[in-house]
């Protein structure tokens, strides 16, 4: 028998023996840098949820270089820094594709049929390109499907393909690889495609509504609703969706994060509001869940290196899911301003109003006197009507906290409820919260921390009734850093004045 055994009821024999012990659970942070967006894009597949590996898989796949750059969602995330993005392509149903047929320009004999890999208007802009193939042979052919424009070019590039009867090109593993086509058919030609020029036509795309961003809550099926099924997400925001949907849309929003109940929602209001209408719109949107940025900023696009106007809601989550959850987004150290430095500069200096905006629950922007900008503020829009939840730092950490013992702690789920288990689970939240409490000596600028915490006497909340209908309770309390917003130097000072380093 081997010496490893599960349990003492399997060592039939005397001797020696050892049992594997499970370790104890540990309680993993959850990250604080997956932002979900959802926004316009010429390209990508529509209300699906994707998230690009990259900077380049992300502009490949949502805005292929030839492609609108100056786009709204485009432009929401240039010159910031995300972690790590959910993006849904907003488009209303309806969207037709590209498509292109090519016929030989000798025999007008139709060999191939190409599609657009996504539906929307910029399919029309594709061109496939016939030439010779690159391996000489006279029956063979190359297919160039292409888009350029102001922001580059892009293509798709299939060698020696074949419309020979009976030696036709399978392309579909070819497909995989494509940004820009979706299908292509082939069909048998009694020769040699000659070379030719083709645009694509046919794409539409219809007029979208203010539900294709929101969705229906709890389906899934369309814009914000699509954001429900990915729960690594800290923080949520869309692009510039224009005056006539804004209201609907960040109402929406709110109802999204105040469904989910683990994120941050960043909106803002119409661009050109002077200060009383901004202070009127933001009380529609009271919520310890919900961050409401003002003003709007010029930023540089990167195509033509103009100013354009953007919303100023993607800023606070792009620095959002750069900071640790403890961190107020208002922290005015450089390393902020480095993640702000894409504003060029503010569509309104709000000046001296900004303090009422901030008793308003706005999370105002200004410009620093040595330069660069930082938010005033790192308030919510419950601020006004409930002041002990006004900063964002608060229900940052509470999300962090729950959400990562909730999910450390699920395989309990349902396991006997004893005193053993029980106390396991303590155990296992004091080692979490000591860590967060070291954190506060260490790098409290990065790493999240509390000031304080303690665990409640288990008895007070867990009664025998309770505990039979297989309940338990762990009451926690935590103290969360607060941030130095004021900061005061009581000066003494004058000719009179007695120094006690020269007495």
């Amino acid at each position: 028998m081997s010496v490893w055994i599960t349990s003492k009821t399997n060592a039939r024999r005397h001797g020696v023996y050892a049992i594997a012990r499970t370790p104890p659970k540990l309680i993993q942070g959850v990250g604080s840098g997956v932002v979900g967006m959802v926004g316009q894009f010429p390209w990508g597949p529509p209300q699906q949820l994707v998230t690009p590996a990259g900077p380049k898989e992300l502009i490949d796949m949502f805005a292929p270089r030839g492609m609108d750059h100056l786009c709204s969602g485009y432009m929401s995330l240039l010159s910031k820094g995300f972690p790590s993005l959910r993006i849904v392509r907003v488009m209303a149903d309806g969207g037709v594709p590209a498509a292109c047929t090519i016929s030989d320009s000798l025999t007008s004999i139709q060999f191939a049929t190409i599609t657009a890999k996504y539906p929307g208007i910029a399919g029309n802009s594709l061109v496939a390109t016939v030439s010779e193939a690159t391996d000489g042979d006279p029956q063979h052919f190359n297919l160039t499907v292409s888009v350029q424009g102001p922001s580059g070019s892009t293509q798709d590039v299939f060698q020696n393909l074949s419309c020979v009867s009976g030696q036709v090109t399978d392309v579909s593993a070819m497909l995989d690889r494509c940004l820009l086509v979706g299908k292509i058919v082939l069909s048998p030609a009694p020769s040699t495609p000659t070379p030719s020029t083709t645009p694509f036509s046919g794409a539409t795309e219809t007029a979208l509504s203010a539900a294709d961003y929101v969705g229906t809550p709890g389906t899934g099926d369309r814009g914000l609703s699509i954001l429900e099924s990915d729960k690594s997400i800290r923080g949520v925001f869309v692009d510039d969706c224009g005056n006539a949907f804004r209201a609907t849309v960040n109402a929406g929003v709110r109802a999204h994060v105040q469904l989910m109940g683990d994120r941050i929602g960043f909106i803002n209001g119409n661009a050109g509001m002077d200060i009383s209408s901004v202070l009127l719109d933001v009380q529609s949107y009271r919520s310890e869940r919900i961050v409401y940025v003002d003003p709007w900023c010029f930023t540089y696009d990167d195509v033509t290196g103009a100013e354009q106007l953007v919303p100023p809601s993607s800023f606070a989550a792009s620095v959002a899911a750069q900071l640790s959850p403890s961190t107020s987004l208002a922290w005015k150290d450089s390393e902020v301003g480095a993640m702000l430095s894409g504003i060029v500069r503010l569509q309104n200096d709000r000046g001296a109003g900004i303090a009422d905006m901030t008793d308003a629950g706005i999370m105002a922007i200004q410009r620093e006197e040595d330069g660069g900008y930082r938010f005033e503020a790192g308030v919510l829009t419950i601020a006004p009507s409930d002041p002990s939840k006004r900063n964002i730092t608060r229900t940052r950490m509470g999300d962090f906290i729950a959400v990562s013992f909730a999910r450390s702690t699920r395989s309990m789920v349902d396991a006997p409820n004893t005193a053993m288990n029980r106390m396991m689970m303590v155990g296992t939240l004091q080692a979490f919260m000591d860590g967060l409490v070291s954190n506060r000596d260490k790098d409290p600028a990065h790493t999240p921390y509390v000031d304080a915490y303690e665990i409640g006497e288990l008895a007070s909340v867990n009664s025998q009734t309770e505990l039979a209908e297989g309940d338990f309770t762990i009451p926690l309390m935590t103290r969360i850093g607060s941030s130095m917003s004021r900061i005061f130097l009581s000066i003494l000072h004058g000719e009179t004045v007695v120094v006690r380093a020269e007495m």
